[in-house]
């Protein structure tokens, strides 16, 4: 009787009879042959280790990391592996805060986002397992949070209106297409999970108004605000920043109105009902008297 024929698909390699260097080369050129029928971000070690016929677990003990197989395919066999995993990373969320900014995040698909990052849907789930999990990185990246708390720590001169008018001009001028893709964010939250509307708050919203209501404590017992309630207050104040936000990207340049005119009558019409009679009169002494503005001490 005829001999079956054997099968096309290839043996695991047995470890006890092959020479670690020939093991190693087989994943190299098994990886070579992926990268250039593909991409380096496409390059899946499961793929690599069936391409050589070995286990993933043979592949881990040659190289501990993707990372480390690429660095490898570029000193061995030359190959050019394109951007490193964290610049790749970078394109992406760039492109997907775009996206959002302009469309919202239920109409923006990893298909769209992969195209406007000029690479494959598998590479795209190759840095980002999910939507969500990108949409946490695009959350860290245009969270306002760190220029917020750098501009209350070194930039505040202890005058209310001086301070909030440099706060207004941050915000809507050099924060603005930030904060448009964080409004955008927040208008959909409501068909988020739990979990993905915690990790929004928390990394955008409540640490700005718990700073900005610090702010506002402060100026209270300086004597340069009137005791109020530091939530509603903070919300009276932001709603303004996020309309001039808001109208700023509708309009542009065809509202003619300044970011630093949009300050001053935001500022201004805020402290109207906000600042102590105390503040505006010794504001006024100081202006009547050509001196800087009136910093409480």
């Amino acid at each position: 009787m005829d001999e079956p024929a054997l099968s096309a698909v290839p043996k695991r390699i047995d470890r006890s009879r092959v020479p670690t260097g020939v093991v190693r080369d087989r994943i190299l050129t098994a990886a070579f042959t992926l990268v250039q029928t593909g991409s380096a971000d496409a390059m899946r070690l499961d793929d690599v280790a069936s391409g050589a016929g070995i286990s993933k677990a043979t592949l881990y003990r040659h190289f501990r990391s993707r990372t480390s197989l690429l660095d490898a395919l570029a000193a061995e066999r030359g190959m050019a592996t394109g951007l490193e995993a964290p610049d790749r990373r970078a394109v992406i969320i760039d492109a997907t805060v775009r996206l959002v900014g302009l469309q919202g995040l239920r109409a923006t698909t990893m298909e769209q986002i992969a195209f406007a990052a000029g690479i494959s849907s598998a590479a795209l789930y190759w840095h980002f397992e999910s939507k969500e999990a990108l949409c946490q990185a695009v959350i860290v990246r245009i969270s306002p949070i760190a220029t917020v708390e750098e501009f209350f720590a070194t930039k505040c001169s202890g005058d209310i209106r001086t301070d909030l008018l440099a706060f207004v001009c941050l915000v809507v001028g050099d924060l603005g297409s930030r904060l448009t893709t964080c409004v955008r964010l927040a208008g959909e939250l409501p068909g988020q999970t739990d979990a993905f509307r915690e990790f929004f708050l928390d990394n955008g919203p409540l640490p700005v108004w718990r700073r900005v209501g610090a702010y506002f404590d402060e100026q209270v017992r300086l004597g340069a605000l009137k005791p109020a309630p530091t939530l509603p207050r903070v919300l009276t104040f932001g709603g303004m920043l996020i309309a001039g936000v808001l109208t700023r990207n509708v309009f542009g340049d065809a509202l003619r109105v300044s970011v630093e005119e949009f300050a001053v009558q935001a500022v201004d019409t805020f402290l109207t009902g906000q600042a102590t009679d105390a503040y505006r009169t010794a504001v006024s002494r100081a202006e009547h008297a050509g001196m800087h503005p009136y910093v409480a001490q």
